[in-house]
């Protein structure tokens, strides 16, 4: 495990070492928070290995991730506040195979220990005020939370929501902690960057056709074959 401190997150540094690995973000593109395989779990592996010979546009984000980035601090401080622990703050965790890896809300040591970490989402009022009375964890945030878990080896990690406008409620804390999904996750998350490896090249070939144009005209064999034809007739 390699923690890279030198970069932000969000800085275009980030953006490309993101671009080119499965990210814990992304993980549920892999393997669904319900533990099945992803549907677009090839579209994604493609999208990896193209980025490492092109840019592609970054996903621009939607209202969460602006609310997330808005509240994200305030959420942090939040909880350093009244759990009375550090926070540090990384830039993103690299599996030793580096090709994947998570970016953490924080990450919690005690002393030079890492023991757990922090993933923070700041949602809409509705969405939030839902979960604070289940108290649980979201079944999408499975695949992220347990990413994290897989690729750090903590006992724990911390899931918080916050909002900023729904007091007295407006924030609360859960513990996720390790469990059968966290293993099946990583096992297809190796599966995935093992066929990562061996495909990339593929997947270069098959992007550059488009490019070319080529990719249309296999898409197309039947008009094709009706235009060679009558390229050919008397």
């Amino acid at each position: 495990m390699i923690i890279h401190k030198s970069f932000g997150q969000g800085s275009a540094e980030w953006l490309k070492f993101r671009s080119v690995r499965a990210t814990a973000s992304e993980f549920g593109k892999i393997f669904t928070g319900g533990g099945k395989i992803s549907n677009q779990r090839e579209a994604y592996m493609r999208k990896c290995a193209v980025s490492t010979i092109y840019t592609l546009p970054p996903w621009s984000g939607n209202e969460y991730t602006e609310r997330g980035t808005m509240l994200e601090p305030i959420a942090r401080s939040l909880f350093r506040e009244r759990a009375d622990i550090g926070v540090i703050e990384v830039a993103s965790i690299e599996h030793d195979n580096g090709l994947c890896a998570g970016s953490p809300d924080g990450l919690i040591y005690d002393s030079e220990r890492l023991v757990s970490g922090l993933e923070i989402k700041c949602y809409n009022y509705d969405k939030h005020v839902d979960i604070f009375i289940k108290n649980a964890m979201p079944t999408d945030c499975n695949p992220q939370v347990h990413g994290l878990l897989w690729l750090t080896g903590c006992p724990s990690w911390v899931f918080m929501i916050y909002h900023d406008e729904a007091m007295p409620f407006d924030y609360r804390v859960m513990e996720i902690t390790p469990n059968s999904y966290t293993d099946n996750l990583g096992n297809e998350v190796m599966e995935f960057c093992d066929e990562l490896t061996r495909r990339t090249d593929e997947f270069i070939d098959d992007f550059e056709k488009s490019l070319s144009g080529i990719a249309i005209w296999e898409a197309m064999p039947t008009l094709s074959e009706s235009l060679a034809c009558e390229e050919v007739s008397p």
